[in-house]
């Protein structure tokens, strides 16, 4: 054979080769006909992190947000009230309206805004709110004749002096929800979470991973014909990889307090915010699962793919379903988060962002009894012209009455917004201050002062009201 014919036939077989493996590539890359069950399972698990791009949010929004960390702003806002028609004072309601005034400088962490209560012309109740570093309070001439305040500091106490049955689950201190620190995780971080993933893949067995095709999901009224793969553990096996990943977290000092700094930022308790106690917590139950590995329960979680993307994740743990729902693309925007379990009722949470418009919706369904809240939230104007306006609606249902609020309000970006409440001095109460038994008979002569207030000024637009605290 002459060397010319041989070199074209060998470029022609390389060429082939070259053109099979590309194929082979792409094919594996984009569809799922070469991996295991094992593998697909964990291609579309690992894209369950993905519900949260649903919270992204413009430049023009993130831009706002950061101006308002470095700039001091006033804010000039109205809020207005529709009730449906089966609500007896429905047409007194709807003549109620707040207005507020603000003043913010985040730099100083000081903030004072007053807001005013009317009906028609006629005033109703007045009271300022006000912020100074880890001091919050409010001051109302028709309740008491100084500023009432609380310090962001030591909650569990101060819910422990008032007897709320909730102490134990408050954090030390509340902050404000921040996604981005949240969400933030170092190389080193991805890099030991990786290890517990590789621990899941390859401790349960082959035969816990099985596959579905062209199963029909509903959601949101849509159908979609999707393949399911899911990992399903018995009792025993879901114990033995709990006390596997539990073994090596409390000897990981850089996931402890990974998951303590993200608890905090979550404003979970003291139980999860710091190590010692949590990892205590999970010694703990390591020795309860050794001792009963029925503790663990069965467990299972199926993802649905469609189009190559996890559009629905189900985790069964013993009655309760939690179904988790991701829809992104061009026409729709949302997440949904189903909670059922046996002989209660169904809880539906709801993500939505249409063009930068958020809706967040939590409902409850007691037998068909439906109470739920939503929020409706967009933001118009930019930072660069300084007319920047939030709006804002709650709606609240009660099986079947509804009320809506809807709030409005104008940010002015400027350096003259006058001084601010001192709070350290003054005629200022702070209730983390007083002992138990004259922490009590304050906020009983406050409650009651309130119920007052609330009761009469009803009165007077004709509003028969029961007293907002027993």
């Amino acid at each position: 054979m002459k060397p010319n014919k041989i070199k074209r036939n060998l470029i022609i077989i390389f060429s082939v080769i070259v053109l099979l493996a590309a194929c082979i590539f792409v094919l594996y890359m984009t569809t799922d006909i070469f991996r295991t069950k094992r593998g697909a399972f964990f291609r579309y698990a690992m894209q369950i992190p993905e519900i949260v791009d649903v919270l992204d949010t413009s430049s023009n929004y993130q831009t706002f947000q950061k101006t308002k960390q470095t700039n001091t702003y006033t804010t000039t806002g109205e809020m207005r009230i529709t009730s449906s028609e089966n609500i007896a004072d429905q047409s007194i309601l709807n003549r109620v309206n707040m207005t507020v005034f603000g003043k913010t400088d985040n730099k100083k962490e000081q903030s004072n805004y007053d807001i005013s209560i009317r009906s028609d012309n006629n005033g109703l109740f007045n009271m300022t709110v006000a912020r100074d570093k880890d001091l919050y309070g409010f001051y109302s001439e028709q309740i008491a004749d100084g500023y009432i305040v609380f310090r962001n500091n030591n909650l569990p106490e101060l819910a422990t002096k008032m007897n709320m049955q909730i102490a134990e689950n408050l954090p030390d201190q509340i902050t404000l929800f921040n996604k981005e620190e949240i969400l933030k995780v170092s190389n080193i971080e991805k890099k030991h979470l990786e290890e517990y993933i590789k621990m899941i893949r390859n401790q349960a067995p082959d035969t816990s991973y099985s596959k579905n095709t062209k199963e029909r999901i509903e959601i949101e009224g849509q159908k979609y014909d999707a393949t399911s793969y899911t990992l399903s553990l018995n009792s025993e096996q879901n114990s033995n990889l709990q006390i596997s990943i539990l073994n090596k977290l409390v000897q990981d000092s850089i996931m402890m307090n990974f998951i303590t700094s993200k608890c905090r930022l979550l404003n979970l308790n003291n139980d999860y915010t710091d190590v010692n106690t949590l990892n205590s917590m999970m010694r703990q139950r390591i020795e309860n699962l050794q001792n009963n590995p029925d503790l663990a329960g069965d467990f299972s979680i199926t993802v649905y793919e469609y189009r190559q993307n996890n559009i629905q994740t189900k985790i069964q743990i013993g009655t309760k379903t939690i179904t988790i729902s991701n829809i992104n693309n061009d026409e729709d925007k949302f997440v949904t988060i189903k909670i059922e379990e046996e002989a209660e009722p169904t809880i539906d949470f709801k993500i939505e962002n249409n063009n930068d418009t958020y809706t967040i919706k939590l409902q409850k369904d007691d037998d068909g009894i439906i109470d739920s809240i939503e929020l409706i939230y967009n933001m118009t104007g930019t930072v660069a012209e300084n007319n920047v306006q939030n709006h804002m609606t709650i709606n609240l249902v009660d099986g079947i009455k509804s009320v809506s609020f809807e709030y409005n309000d104008t940010i002015n970006f400027t350096s003259d917004v006058g001084e601010f409440k001192n709070m350290q001095d003054g005629k200022v109460a702070v209730i983390n201050d007083y002992d138990q038994d004259y922490l009590n008979e304050f906020l009983n002569a406050v409650k009651n002062q309130i119920n007052s207030v609330y009761i009469s000024q009803g009165a007077s637009i004709g509003i028969n009201l029961d007293p907002l605290f027993e």
